[in-house]
């Protein structure tokens, strides 16, 4: 998974000229740009990669777009994880020191694990960061994105 962020950075710095002075004076333009930019990065992957600008939480800054607010969905609508349980992704969570997990939904196996500064919902089809994205989060995505979602990096 590192290697989709990765390669969204770079291409969010690489195209910067296309939003930047967008973002003071048009938002709403500046979001579509940067949306098609994600959008044809989880392209070369075969995911939707999507940057989320959750109402009244921030004004983004050029520097921090997609280390935080970010979805990565590989399969909508899965609801069980496969080739690995629900206790072992939630294992590998708890290196993080999450403060607590809650369940998804009714029915559909997944969970959101509170951070002291964030959460991550975990589901079978995809995971949603709405943190600050961190080498250790990078890391245990890595680890998710491998076994339970059967992505390998390029």
């Amino acid at each position: 998974m590192s290697w989709i962020v990765q390669d969204l950075w770079s291409s969010l710095e690489a195209r910067q000229d296309e939003y930047a002075g967008l973002l003071d004076n048009d938002k709403i333009r500046a979001f579509e740009v940067i949306s098609r930019i994600a959008f044809d990065v989880g392209q070369r992957y075969g995911i939707t990669l999507q940057l989320n600008f959750p109402p009244g939480r921030y004004s983004p800054r050029l520097s921090g777009l997609g280390h935080r607010d970010l979805s990565m969905l590989v399969q909508r609508g899965r609801e069980k994880f496969e080739s690995v349980s629900e206790a072992e992704v939630k294992k590998v969570f708890e290196r993080l020191g999450p403060l607590r997990f809650e369940p998804s939904k009714r029915g559909q196996e997944g969970f959101k694990a509170q951070l002291s500064e964030g959460r991550i919902d975990c589901l079978p089809g995809g995971v949603h960061l709405w943190c600050d994205i961190t080498p250790d989060i990078l890391h245990i995505l890595d680890w998710l994105f491998i076994p339970a979602y059967g992505l390998k990096p390029d």
